[in-house]
């Protein structure tokens, strides 16, 4: 059976290799569906997106529509024999034409265990909230976002270490293993789609700049979280929007702190600064212009004024009703 897979997220790699190379007996990718090429780097240079990049160099034919598959990229899909659809991570609502494509329902593999973290961020929101674990599901497309039945869904933990790079690796992989293992009895209606408990159901939204801006009236640990989840966070210290890594929570070192003062800050101590809760510890630092260093590295040509208090900016929540 030739199946068509949209996604516009490396996340969806493992899954479409896994139809590209024989792990799914029985389905072969006819065409990989993914966003038009957008302009990266510092020269603007339009590129394709790690999806569009794959199926380039393997030569397995590629649509990029502007905006939602229409009708004539289903022509398309009819024309190359695909019977059945699989979305990972496409970016677009889907329309009527790709949802009814034929006889078979529209597969997602969507990266969290289904109710919980619909939409946009659900790795990172995952290790934001400071979950222990996540997963990824296997569902029918329905026209309301990440709504429709549940066929197959399986667990992954969230290591204290993960950050959203290593937790994607881990989904990714999974997901791959879920499509091989279910896809053939979605095939012949052997699947079994359980609606989803819309009573648990919680939704994530878009992560955005502003949501890097460290907020010190937070606790130590919810601050750790979210530079894990985002690679890193962003404080102001004398006039600069300084990026930091490598954090983690600990208890409250000196009494009567005011959240954000720095109260260490040195080659053997990194970057320490009080919270609504304990003090965070930033093992790697990086000024504009400069590169990530790690504590040690960066307190031997640069300084920070222990006492200072850094400014706090309001924190909005990562779920939205």
């Amino acid at each position: 059976m030739r199946v068509a897979f949209m996604a516009s997220d490396a996340i969806a790699l493992d899954s479409i290799r896994a139809l590209f190379g024989g792990g799914c007996p029985g389905f072969e990718l006819a065409c990989v569906v993914s966003n038009p090429d957008r302009p990266k780097g510092r020269g603007k240079k339009l590129s394709p997106n790690d999806v569009s990049a794959w199926a380039l160099e393997n030569g397995v034919e590629l649509l990029r529509p502007e905006g939602s598959p229409d009708e004539s990229d289903a022509a398309r899909m009819r024309e190359l024999g695909v019977e059945m659809i699989v979305v990972m991570a496409y970016g677009r609502m889907l329309k009527k034409n790709v949802l009814e494509y034929g006889r078979y329902p529209c597969l997602n593999l969507h990266a969290s265990l289904l109710p919980q973290l619909r939409g946009a961020s659900p790795v990172e929101t995952a290790i934001a909230l400071g979950f222990k674990s996540t997963g990824v599901s296997l569902m029918a497309i329905e026209p309301r976002m990440d709504s429709g039945p549940v066929c197959a869904a399986a667990e992954v933990a969230i290591a204290p270490s993960d950050g959203s790079a290593s937790l994607r690796g881990k989904i990714a992989a999974a997901a791959a293993r879920l499509l091989s293992e279910n896809i053939s009895s979605v095939a012949d209606g052997s699947a079994k789609f359980e609606p989803q408990d819309e009573s648990r159901a919680t939704y994530t939204r878009k992560i955005a700049k502003e949501d890097l801006f460290l907020d010190f009236r937070l606790p130590a640990e919810e601050i750790a979280n979210r530079a894990r989840a985002f690679s890193f966070a962003v404080a102001e210290i004398g006039g600069e929007a300084v990026k930091l890594s490598n954090a983690f929570a600990a208890a409250r070192m000196k009494g009567g702190a005011e959240c954000g003062e720095v109260v260490a800050a040195s080659r053997a101590d990194g970057l320490r600064i009080a919270c609504g809760a304990g003090d965070i510890v930033f093992g790697a630092i990086q000024r504009p212009c400069s590169k990530m260093l790690s504590a040690p590295e960066f307190f031997a040509g640069n300084s920070i004024e222990v006492g200072k208090v850094l400014k706090s900016f309001d924190s909005r929540p990562l779920l939205r009703p």
